[in-house]
């Protein structure tokens, strides 16, 4: 008689196969939800690092200005990436030998560590960006057409444009950033290409 006193009251203390699968249906809910925010905050990541070189290519163009009443013109063109001409997902170290090497050393902007992007600035003092236009690669969706030909960002006088590119994933696809002095944001395509 015990002994099946024990078994009954061993029984109601153990878990049934519904409880069990509920607890397990509610794990793998919450995992989802993780995946998802680990998702998002990965492709925010990637995208932090273009920005903030840009904000301080920005800052050291507006530096060299103040001092030499005008920006510097570091890349031969907007397409002469730095620091290695190759955009894949590889990480290069800062202050390479890429193109215009002596030019950004001038400019004295510096990163934490090796970047995944490519990076080029042009510089100038002529009209309409004397003719520069930015990497084929950007759709400008949402806009009425390139950056670098819409009137509400012309010059009046000295003027820098700021583009970055990569490919994080290895698929061909860039991620694409462009700036000008004229503009007070960053405007990006495929950020998480």
């Amino acid at each position: 008689m015990r002994s099946t006193r024990r078994q009954r009251s061993a029984a109601r203390r153990a878990f049934t196969l519904v409880e069990l699968l509920i607890v397990v249906a509610m794990v793998g809910v919450l995992a989802a939800l993780a995946l998802v925010g680990y998702r998002r905050y990965m492709h925010a990541a990637g995208i932090a690092e273009p920005k903030a070189v840009i904000q301080g290519i920005r800052g050291a163009q507006e530096s060299y200005k103040a001092e030499m009443l005008e920006y510097l013109d570091v890349s031969t063109s907007l397409n002469s990436w730095y620091p290695s001409a190759t955009l894949g997902d590889h990480k290069t170290m800062w202050g390479g030998a890429g193109d215009g090497d002596t030019r950004w050393r001038m400019l004295n902007v510096t990163t934490d560590g090796p970047v995944r992007f490519g990076y080029a600035t042009k510089a100038g003092t002529t009209a309409n960006f004397g003719g520069l236009s930015a990497n084929s690669g950007f759709t400008y969706s949402g806009l009425g057409g390139p950056l670098l030909n819409n009137p509400n960002y012309q010059p009046n006088g000295p003027w820098y444009v700021v583009q970055a590119a990569g490919d994080r994933d290895g698929d061909g696809t860039l991620a694409l950033l462009l700036t000008t002095s004229t503009m007070s944001g960053i405007y990006w395509e495929n950020e998480t290409e």
